[in-house]
Formats: C-alpha cells, sequence, structure tokens
C-alpha cells in the first residue's frame, strides 16, 4: 500500500507514539509492527468499518509445538477465552495436513459507526490491547503445561 488511509495513519501514529515502535503498512493496509517480546503484530482494518479494533497476533504457536493433541489444545484455548479479559484465541481447521496454529485477537467497536476512533481513545487503550494479547499467549502456554503435567 502507497498511501496511507487516515484510519491506517491513525494507527500507525498511535503504535509509534504510545508503544514507541515501528509501524509499517502492508498491501490490505493494516498496521504491522514488531513488538520486542513477541514479534510481529498488526491492527487489521477496514475503512468501511473504522470504528472496529482488531489487534492481531498471528500464528504464534500449535498444539504439537506444546506436545498436546488438537483436542486438548482446544480445552485449552476455551479455558483462556473464558479466563481472561478481552482475548480470543481462535484456532483454523488444519489444511492439507498441516497443523494449524492459534492466533491471538483483540477485537471492540471503539468508535461511532461509520467514524474514526478519537486518537485519544486509541493513546490510552493501545498498551492494554497489547498487554492482553500478551497475556492470552502467556496464559495459553501456562494452561497447556498445566495440562501436561496433570496427565
Amino acid at each position: 500500500m502507497s498511501t496511507p488511509t487516515p484510519l491506517s495513519a491513525l494507527y500507525q501514529t498511535v503504535v509509534q507514539e504510545e508503544l514507541g515502535l515501528v509501524a509499517s503498512f502492508d498491501e490490505q493496509g493494516d498496521v504491522v509492527f514488531k513488538h520486542p517480546d513477541m514479534g510481529i503484530m498488526y491492527f487489521s482494518l477496514s475503512d468501511s468499518d473504522p470504528e472496529f479494533l482488531r489487534l492481531v497476533y498471528p500464528s504464534f504457536v500449535q498444539a504439537d509445538e506444546l506436545e498436546l493433541t488438537r483436542e486438548q489444545f482446544l480445552e485449552v484455548i476455551n479455558v483462556v477465552n473464558n479466563r481472561c479479559k478481552a482475548i480470543k484465541l481462535t484456532l483454523p481447521q488444519e489444511d492439507a495436513g498441516r497443523p494449524a496454529r492459534v492466533s491471538a485477537s483483540v477485537e471492540s467497536f471503539v468508535a461511532a459507526p461509520d467514524t474514526l476512533p478519537d486518537l485519544a481513545l486509541l493513546r490510552a487503550i493501545v498498551a492494554r490491547c497489547v498487554s492482553a494479547v500478551r497475556h492470552g499467549a502467556h496464559e495459553l502456554v501456562k494452561q497447556s503445561m498445566e495440562l501436561k503435567q496433570g496427565n
């Protein structure tokens, strides 16, 4: 994407100024940044739905890396989704025999319909959104270890 939209420019500003991280735009207009502790994260944006915030930590781990079956992994994902604020862990269907990897996201409406979010609001919540994703990812690993020890 060569020219940022007002929406993507807004998120880029917030990531760079509030998190102190370099943010760029991908082909879809999403704002991508590398978190020092976690790796690549991005704000999935849509100019047709500017009030919807979605922060994604994509494909960060799969069941066999944690020595769990898919069923155990789904159980742990459900526990984390129920216990942790704002986080949503998702596991897609396995594709062509490759194990699926879980992604974490925070999703919320942050403005009135068809309205850009307020810069002050985004500044106030962006670090908490990243913290929620990090907490959910850590809880997934913690709960996985506890399940393994219990077996």
